[in-house]
């Protein structure tokens, strides 16, 4: 993650870093929304020898992240597809970069440091690294045509099919639903059909695992969304962040408000009555 680095040296320039009042605390989070597009794009251009892209002062936030890729303005359709996807991963309850932030708010800590912490655990494929390797897969597959036998495999192999599954959900991820049109129009309007065709194909040889609760998720169509308008695939999880800020920063206005330390007890699980072995006595 290029971005996480960063912020813990965001207080330094924080006015208000000893303020951690709800109002202050949104404030740094909306500074934190606007600033850290800039600074993915920043490192993106940087990284490959260009100018950074400045933001444009007309665009909404969703077309201007879009904008400051190669300074070209994106279609209507386009800015708004993004701005949905902002919006759908913003936040989803106690997921791990939530919690995480929390438990560092918890602490009395701001929320530059809960943000950095949320990047952390964010940056683990675990959790932030579904959208980029459904792009892979749908890469390795190659064809629609060769979604079915492709699934196949995997299933065989009992390897997982990237995308599908979730912890809350046994039903389809309604965020999905609300992606899965407009990747369908912006592979379209791209003029590369078949990365929509593809996904299609892998969700109709998935059918049959439905009944054990395993449907698509919403990042299944986040991945193809970042692709077709140009990002890298490592840049996913940073595009996954840019758009989480907003959840976590009033996650941690939340905890804030109603503070305790969070400190889950814990089961020892080792071997009991063990006689201390000075350090020149062990093997």
């Amino acid at each position: 993650m290029c971005s996480g680095p960063l912020f813990q040296r965001y207080p330094s320039f924080d006015p208000d870093r000893e303020d951690n009042s709800p109002e202050a605390t949104i404030h740094k989070g909306n500074r934190l929304t606007s600033q850290v597009p800039g600074i993915v794009m920043a490192h993106h251009a940087i990284r490959r020898g260009k100018d950074p892209v400045q933001p444009s002062s007309t665009l909404s936030h969703a077309a201007n992240f879009l904008y400051m890729l190669e300074g070209n303005e994106p279609s209507v359709d386009a800015a708004n597809l993004m701005d949905k996807d902002f919006v759908l991963h913003a936040d989803h309850g106690s997921n791990a970069s939530a919690f995480t932030a929390r438990v560092v708010a918890g602490t009395a800590a701001d929320v530059h440091g809960a943000v950095t912490a949320g990047i952390a655990a964010l940056s683990g494929p675990s959790h932030g690294g579904a959208a980029e390797n459904v792009m892979q897969m749908a890469k390795e597959i190659g064809k629609p045509e060769n979604a079915a036998d492709y699934v196949r495999g995997l299933l065989s192999n009992r390897q997982r099919v990237m995308g599908f599954g979730h912890r809350v959900y046994k039903a389809e991820d309604p965020r999905a639903r609300h992606l899965r049109e407009g990747v369908k129009n912006l592979s379209e309007e791209m003029g590369q059909p078949e990365w929509y065709q593809i996904l299609e194909g892998v969700v109709d040889a998935m059918k049959p695992y439905a009944r054990r609760g395993i449907h698509v998720n919403v990042d299944f169509f986040a991945g193809v969304i970042y692709y077709l308008n140009g990002f890298p695939q490592d840049l996913f999880v940073p595009i996954f962040a840019v758009g989480r800020i907003p959840g976590w920063t009033i996650q941690v206005v939340e905890q804030l408000q109603h503070n305790i330390l969070i400190r889950p007890l814990l089961q020892y699980t080792g071997e009991h009555n063990l006689e201390y072995v000075p350090i020149s006595d062990r093997g």
